[in-house]
């Protein structure tokens, strides 16, 4: 099975609430980048492969569904493909991906619907990443509004460390009363994606690329080698770029996996990706 990262064009954030969660609003998109898991039902919890501990989400999502339902004893096997701590939710994903496995080699009698409602107190991005399709995501990111955007050719460049997710908010220093989130869907759905550049905000952005100034070069390099629109993915360190040639897309990979740690090339993924209702074998 599959679970799949995504990136956020745009993260505009409005507030703190009092249970520590900011509000934002963002558009999620699914990639084509996919860490691959096996789940089996055996006599005692296990994973094999990368494990962070009591922290890893594989455990937790695990953890969640027992508490309600009991012992539910499983094998995972994980073989990582996306890199952890980057701002595409490969470890979310990999939780996600638990919650929905674990429902139904038990068969749970709990619905789509329901898992991706409850499963917000494990983390702010499980919802979207249950859902796993383009969407707008408000609240915490847990309230999602689908949306159809055609695929695009994305070069992803990772400066091979991990960026705590609690350490980018406590950077965030002023919020933003309005979003242009409609005005990127817009945008894309056209494919004017030079023109995400005059909309686009990540309101993480400065605080991260202030801690680590190589991101800001990433996206400078990315726009030099022929990206339409570069930006940093949710809470990085992670940039993303779009193209609109796969040619494009290529030959930008060819001069910058010369100079970072990590280059992927990939792509936002259309409707046959996402985790409900979809586990890809």
């Amino acid at each position: 099975m599959r679970a799949y990262g995504k990136i956020n064009v745009g993260l505009w954030i409005s507030g703190k609430r009092a249970d520590g969660y900011h509000e934002i609003k963002t558009l999620f998109l699914p990639i084509g980048l996919y860490d691959e898991i096996e789940i089996v039902k055996t006599a005692a919890f296990s994973i094999e492969g990368p494990n962070y501990g009591e922290k890893d989400l594989m455990a937790k999502a695990h953890g969640f569904l027992e508490n309600r339902f009991g012992p539910l004893p499983v094998k995972i096997v994980i073989q990582k493909n996306i890199p952890a701590g980057a701002g595409l939710a490969g470890g979310t994903a990999d939780g996600a991906l638990v919650l929905k496995a674990v429902r139904d080699i038990y068969s749970l009698p709990v619905a789509d619907e329901e898992l991706i409602h409850d499963c917000a107190v494990l983390g702010a991005d499980f919802p979207y990443c249950l859902y796993g399709k383009a969407a707008v995501g408000e609240g915490i990111g847990d309230v999602l509004r689908p949306v159809n955007i055609p695929p695009y050719p994305v070069l992803l460049l990772n400066p091979g460390f991990a960026v705590s997710t609690k350490a980018a908010y406590e950077k965030v220093k002023a919020f933003h009363e309005t979003a242009a989130v409609d005005d990127a869907v817009n945008l894309l759905k056209e494919g004017r994606l030079e023109g995400l550049r005059d909309v686009v905000v990540n309101d993480l952005y400065p605080g991260v690329s202030g801690m680590h100034p190589v991101i800001d070069g990433m996206i400078r390099d990315l726009y030099e080698a022929g990206a339409a629109f570069s930006h940093m993915s949710g809470s990085g360190p992670t940039v993303y770029a779009l193209f609109k040639k796969i040619e494009d897309r290529d030959a930008a990979y060819a001069i910058l996996r010369k100079k970072y740690k990590i280059v992927i090339k990939t792509e936002t993924a259309g409707e046959e990706h996402g985790t409900i209702g979809n586990s890809h074998q």
